[in-house]
Formats: structure tokens, sequence, C-alpha cells
């Protein structure tokens, strides 16, 4: 397979994982964040934040982690472009839900 269509080909593997997991998780986010920021600008900033961090991480990963391997087998550079995706997607929601977690309060039972 051509260099620059595997290239791409991972990047849209990147690109099309963080769009999902951004699908699953915008609603939910975009109520939480309402809750917890003092207002609707900054609900809206620190939404579209989240939402460049999770599109970002992966796919700099992968540009990363292909700067690096060469396989002669292109299945198997697809199989790294999605260990490193989902590990970007990983890292990203952690370093996310650390912060986000500091506001969120459980009720008293």
């Amino acid at each position: 397979m051509n260099a620059y269509v595997l290239l791409v080909t991972e990047s849209l593997i990147s690109i099309a994982v963080s769009l999902a997991v951004l699908y699953v998780l915008s609603g939910p986010l975009v109520s939480l964040l309402r809750q917890i920021c003092p207002g609707e600008h900054a609900a809206l900033f620190w939404l579209q934040y989240t939402k460049m961090i999770l599109m970002i991480a992966p796919l700099l990963l992968v540009l990363t982690v292909d700067m690096f391997t060469h396989f002669g087998d292109p299945k198997d550079s697809l199989r790294l472009a999605l260990i490193a995706t989902l590990g970007g997607l990983l890292i990203g929601l952690h370093v996310i839900g650390q912060r986000v977690g500091r506001f969120v309060t459980l009720p008293k039972q």
C-alpha cells in the first residue's frame, strides 16, 4: 500500500473513532458543563475545548507512532493506528475527567 494512502487511512481512522466518541459524549457533556460552569459562554468554551482535545490527542499519537514504526504489512500499521487512537482517547478522556470530576459533587444520602 502506498505510504500516503496508508497515512491518510490511519488519520481517517483516528478522526472517525474520535467523532464517534464525541457523538456519544456530547449530550451528557453539555448538560454537565451547563451545571458546573458559571455561564453559557463558559460551558460552550469548555465543550469546544473538550472536542478539540479529543480530536487532536488521538491524531497526534497516530501521527507520532506512524513516524517511528514501519511495517511490511499494512494491516499491522492500521492495527497500530487503531491502538494509538484508542490510547489517545483514553489519555484525553482521563485528563478531562480529572478536571471535570473536581466540580461534580455527589448528593449526600
